[in-house]
């Protein structure tokens, strides 16, 4: 998941700003096998795919300080259901 998420990341210009449901919508669309082994690897009674993104926005998080910065706001994007919500938002360095 991490190698992904990088890849992800790399290929966002520097200065950018963007949200977890970015990367979220990227690892299904580009690296399905990656998140699907992931998600598997989540034990979740219910709400599995809460659980699955509050896991991946954590993941994304150890990113912090290297290659991005979390920003103090929350964006309001659409999540993988067409829902919009508020999500964690960062900026390339």
């Amino acid at each position: 998941m991490q190698n992904s998420i990088q890849k992800i990341i790399d290929g966002i210009k520097s200065g950018y700003i963007f949200d977890s449901h970015f990367v979220i919508a990227q690892l299904i669309k580009f690296y399905s096998d990656a998140y699907l082994d992931f998600a598997s690897s989540i034990n979740a009674s219910s709400d599995k795919t809460l659980m699955v993104h509050g896991k991946i926005g954590q993941e994304i998080a150890k990113h912090k300080g290297s290659l991005i910065q979390m920003l103090p706001n929350k964006s309001w994007s659409e999540n993988i259901h067409g829902n919009t919500n508020e999500c964690a938002c960062w900026q390339k360095k």
